[in-house]
């Protein structure tokens, strides 16, 4: 008679792990944290209990980053370089929330900060006379851009800056860098600190912006039409203040410093603030234009 195969050892009773195949002392893998299997994880309640906990656990990381990212500037950050990251969403995850939900409310409060416009780069930039000079040479007759043209830009130019939008944090990085270069910090923990002060921003815009459509139409209902200069100089002169005091309360609380040189150095991050914006929209022109 041939011999029958050994029986395959209960789930319960393996002594090594079924990922990494360390010697298990408990219930859970102490070499990569994998749980040991039983037959109680292929019951519903428990494979749905587990869907319930693994997103009140995500909310849970989520609701409390960004209570420390409104409420207590540089929190975070100081927190990520201490090795207290557990508690929070990765900066680069908190980011990308930002900037979903900037974007699913940019319909609503109706401004073109970030996506940019065509009409925008041809008259409102720095480099403007460099665009319309590219333009004349493209569309020399009459020397104006078919409407067409313009509506298949300022598509695509909207959906690319869903993504484009991060090239600002690097160049804000380089800014830090330089700014704490006797600090000596490593580049990627001024990453750190760009990431969750552009996730901060981009909810400043959608608070910020939001509350001047809602003043503007207020004071269209009652008469009072003031011109959009005279709109974006209050809108950045206000944002300018907000930026550097929230950014002056962050340094303190990751790089520490004394108030004086504190508040000179969120002064010059937060005009860098605009200049890094300048440098984004000619960079989403440039990457725009060439998929057309």
């Amino acid at each position: 008679m041939s011999a029958e195969p050994a029986p395959t050892p209960s789930i319960r009773t393996r002594g090594t792990c079924v990922t990494c195949g360390a010697t298990l002392s408990g219930k859970y893998c102490a070499a990569c944290g994998e749980k040991q299997p039983g037959p109680d994880d292929y019951a519903f309640g428990h494979f749905f209990d587990g869907v319930i906990e693994a997103f009140t656990h995500a909310d849970g990381k989520i609701f409390q980053s960004l209570r420390l990212l409104l409420t207590q500037p540089g929190r975070l950050t100081a927190e990520f370089i201490a090795g207290r990251r557990k508690p929070y969403l990765k900066p680069l995850a908190l980011f990308l929330v930002a900037n979903t939900v900037f974007f699913l409310a940019l319909p609503l409060i109706g401004w073109d900060t970030l996506t940019t416009p065509l009409a925008r780069h041809l008259h409102n930039q720095f480099y403007s006379p460099l665009v319309r000079a590219v333009f004349e040479r493209r569309f020399p007759a009459g020397r104006t851009v078919p409407a067409e043209f313009v509506r298949e830009f300022d598509t695509h130019g909207a959906l690319l800056a869903k993504s484009l939008v991060i090239a600002m944090v690097p160049l804000f990085a380089l800014v830090l860098w330089a700014v704490f270069a006797r600090a000596r910090r490593r580049y990627l923990e001024h990453v750190v600190f760009a990431l969750h002060f552009y996730a901060f921003w981009l909810f400043f815009l959608v608070a910020s912006l939001g509350l001047t459509t809602g003043v503007v139409r207020l004071l269209a209902a009652g008469g009072a039409k003031p011109s959009d200069n005279a709109i974006d100089d209050v809108v950045s002169l206000v944002g300018l203040a907000l930026l550097t005091l929230y950014l002056f309360h962050a340094v303190r609380t990751v790089h520490g410093g004394s108030r004086p040189a504190t508040l000179a150095r969120a002064l010059v991050l937060a005009v860098s603030v605009g200049a890094i914006m300048l440098v984004y929209r000619g960079f989403l022109f440039l990457v725009t234009y060439c998929m057309l």
